[in-house]
């Protein structure tokens, strides 16, 4: 087996790839457009660590429980600088009926609950220093992460090479070998390929039809102060990351494809303004703060919420086969050694570890059961399955 890639795109994504990949052998080429690693959404200052359920999607949050209780375990085991992350804990904060409703839910579905959360109380909240009369979930495993210490850690392996400053605008397959081309003339050869470049991902021409929504969105900060505010990530309109490399991080506004790079004072009043029922006196604070800084970014989400983490057909056999014939698992004309991964949306930091793990298992060859049924989900081709109702074929193109 030919073990050397080129990963496009250098966030948690391609980081993560790279990581798994190197571990096990392989060459990889990890090549950002930017001046350096970790300069889009994987940029901010803060990722908040924690799970987002729903009531009435269970296959989504079996996707989501996996995830994160990979990725909390995985970072807590990295040998990270103990300043750069904390797992100690997060609390999403809602409604007391959808709260109770949601943990009811969660508890029917997953036998291992009890390890996962438990619901706010009184004492969780005076512990924490958040606002008393608050309902929702604490996550026992939830918390922070500095994006780009994190990233950094990830590729710092002899078998990875870090290019930067070289957008790739073409990629082409030639005599068993991927051909990928910057925009100043330079060609990287390598056996297999990933697409690991967020929004950017239909920018090519085997890509095109992989729709994501770019989400802008802005995260502000403040100098650290005496307040005593939440020593765990809370969450709720917006969120509070607990004192981190002696400043405060909160937000984070959502605006879809909305390319505006500046900060915006009204962004900034949003951020301010979603911390209110979290803590009230941090959040005076900030009404009186002269001096607020902030960072804008954009993060990829497909329709379905859903990342984009696979394999993509050969548009060529795609559009000579009929429908009775890719009805057929075995019948999916795949293209060999071209991979995505993409898609995550706001939960960049707990899906991507995690789908970068399975995608890097199938790359091996050693996929598991659960692995494949992952990989059952991320599809990135069930939308065109789905349109020649082909739903079916489009969940299971492994057997699980």
């Amino acid at each position: 087996m030919h073990k050397n890639i080129s990963i496009i795109g250098a966030g948690i994504a391609g980081c993560s790839l790279a990581h798994f990949l190197a571990k096990t052998g392989w060459k990889v080429r990890l090549i950002e457009s930017q001046n350096a690693i970790a300069q889009g959404g994987s940029g901010n200052p803060a990722a908040a660590i924690y799970p987002k359920f729903m009531v009435n999607d269970k296959t989504y949050n079996e996707f989501m429980l996996k995830s994160f209780t990979f990725t909390s375990r995985w970072i807590n085991d990295l040998g990270l600088n103990q300043k750069d992350y904390a797992l100690n804990g997060a609390i999403e904060i809602l409604e007391k009926d959808y709260a109770d409703k949601l943990a009811v839910k969660l508890s029917k579905n997953f036998s291992t609950k009890k390890n996962c959360f438990t619901k706010v109380d009184e004492v969780l909240l005076k512990k924490y220093t958040i606002q008393p009369k608050n309902k929702g979930l604490f996550f026992h495993q939830g918390g922070w992460v500095h994006p780009k210490a994190l990233c950094e850690h990830l590729i710092d392996h002899p078998h990875i090479e870090v290019i930067t400053k070289q957008a790739i605008i073409s990629i082409e397959h030639k005599n068993a070998d991927w051909i990928v081309k910057s925009s100043d003339y330079v060609e990287y050869k390598s056996h297999h390929v990933a697409i690991c470049n967020a929004e950017h991902v239909h920018q090519f021409k085997s890509t095109q039809h992989l729709h994501t929504d770019a989400f802008r969105g802005q995260v502000n900060w403040v100098n650290q102060s005496t307040l005593t505010v939440p020593s765990i990530v809370t969450c709720e309109e917006g969120y509070l990351i607990p004192p981190m490399h002696k400043k405060h991080v909160f937000g984070a506004t959502y605006a879809m494809n909305d390319f505006d790079k500046n900060l915006r004072l009204s962004d900034t009043k949003k951020n301010i303004a979603s911390i209110k029922n979290i803590h009230n006196d941090f959040y005076q604070s900030c009404l009186k703060e002269k001096s607020i800084r902030g960072r804008v970014a954009w993060r990829a989400s497909t329709k379905d919420r859903k990342p984009y983490v696979g394999r993509i057909f050969d548009e060529k056999r795609f559009n000579q086969l009929r429908v009775r014939e890719l009805a057929h698992a075995e019948n999916l004309p795949w293209l060999d050694n071209l991979y995505v991964a993409s898609g995550f949306g706001s939960r960049g930091f707990t899906f991507a570890p995690y789908c970068a793990f399975v995608l890097a298992n199938f790359l091996n060859h050693t996929l598991s059961k659960e692995d494949k049924a992952t990989l059952n989900y991320t599809n990135p081709e069930r939308y065109r399955l789905k349109n020649m109702s082909l739903k079916k074929v489009a969940s299971r193109i492994f057997e699980v």
